[in-house]
């Protein structure tokens, strides 16, 4: 039996400090005011981290990962699945038909949402799945050949869908393609070398490119970004740097961008990352500004710290929630602002 929990009234209280700020003048406000974030209901059934998650229209899925009180065969991996709307809240789908896990990409292509790779803790996988909406049913698709690995990234981009880096033994920067129209997978060509190997990073897309930033290589932190553009001969566009490399000024305050497990979205015309860790975790979050290749603060997530946490932007609202400390799961969920000030009462 399918569950339901449906997202609750969420009243808003504006500081009186506050009243008389407009949103001509928000630019001016120090960086911890800029931008709310907001508490929002908390997913079905058991907290996690390290979970998968699509966005299919007005709809985000989120499913699996890790909760290590359940225990037992499933090693505190979970393969249940929610889906949350704006109008209906979270709604429990069927049931993920692979091995519990926790550490898949998830993405979306079109009108469907496809899961794969991940590990159980011991084992590591790369089968891979395709969910359908509409028929609430997922569908065993051909493997992904890059192999078992976790860790990595995926994305959905012009009818094609990608999965690349990640762990196994060893840091990997390979990618692959796939074409749901032949269930079919193809390697990318001039990826090797192109950029750090690494294992939870992070990426996003828009306007017919995907973004790669943060995660961990095997002497430390990455620092290089990465836009992927299917269309040109070579597809890989080297940014900057997310920590202070260049001679100029503008990466002077990059202090705490370079993490690993963060959390990111897109809102509007701008990207999102929060949350993660660096040795310890981090909760500054920061906007990217896609036609300057910069990086500006906003308000840091003001809850528990962790790493780990699903995100997701649907009918222009963005999400972030779950996660891990290390020793304890979350299911709450938190809705960031970014064009609203900052009140610690919401």
């Amino acid at each position: 039996m399918f569950r339901s929990i449906h997202l609750p009234f969420i009243g808003i209280i504006i500081l009186t400090a506050f009243t008389n700020v407009s949103c001509s003048n928000k630019a001016n406000l120090p960086w911890a005011q800029d931008g709310n974030w907001v508490q929002a209901a908390s997913i079905g059934a058991y907290p996690r981290a390290l979970a998968s998650s699509f966005v299919i229209g007005n709809k985000a899925y989120v499913g699996l990962g890790l909760n290590e009180t359940i225990g037992g065969t499933t090693r505190g991996r979970l393969t249940d699945f929610w889906s949350f709307s704006l109008d209906s809240g979270w709604q429990q789908i069927a049931e993920f038909p692979g091995r519990p896990r926790s550490n898949a990409v998830g993405f979306s292509v079109d009108n469907y949402g496809y899961v794969g790779t991940g590990t159980d803790g011991y084992e590591v996988f790369h089968d891979f799945y395709q969910y359908d909406p509409v028929a609430n049913k997922w569908f065993t698709k051909n493997s992904f050949p890059g192999g078992d690995r976790y860790d990595a990234v995926g994305f959905g981009l012009q009818g094609k869908g990608y999965i690349g880096t990640g762990f196994n033994v060893y840091w990997l920067n390979d990618f692959y393609q796939y074409d749901p129209q032949t269930d079919s997978w193809a390697k990318m060509p001039g990826t090797a070398g192109n950029f750090s190997k690494r294992r939870g990073a992070v990426s996003f897309v828009y306007n017919n490119r995907a973004y790669i930033f943060t995660g961990s290589t095997s002497g430390g932190m990455a620092r290089d970004g990465w836009a992927f553009d299917p269309s040109r001969t070579a597809p890989w566009i080297p940014l900057n740097n997310i920590t202070n490399t260049d001679p100029g000024s503008f990466d002077d305050g990059y202090t705490d961008l370079e993490r690993e497990y963060a959390s990111a979205f897109v809102n509007g015309d701008n990207a999102y990352l929060t949350l993660g860790r660096n040795g310890t975790m981090v909760t500054s979050t920061w906007v990217y500004d896609f036609g300057q290749d910069l990086w500006s603060r906003r308000t840091a997530y003001p809850r528990q710290p962790r790493y780990g946490a699903a995100a997701f932007t649907i009918g222009g609202k963005s999400f972030v929630g779950t996660g891990y400390t290390g020793s304890a799961t979350f299911d709450d969920f938190n809705e960031f602002e970014p064009d609203q000030i900052y009140n610690p009462n919401d």
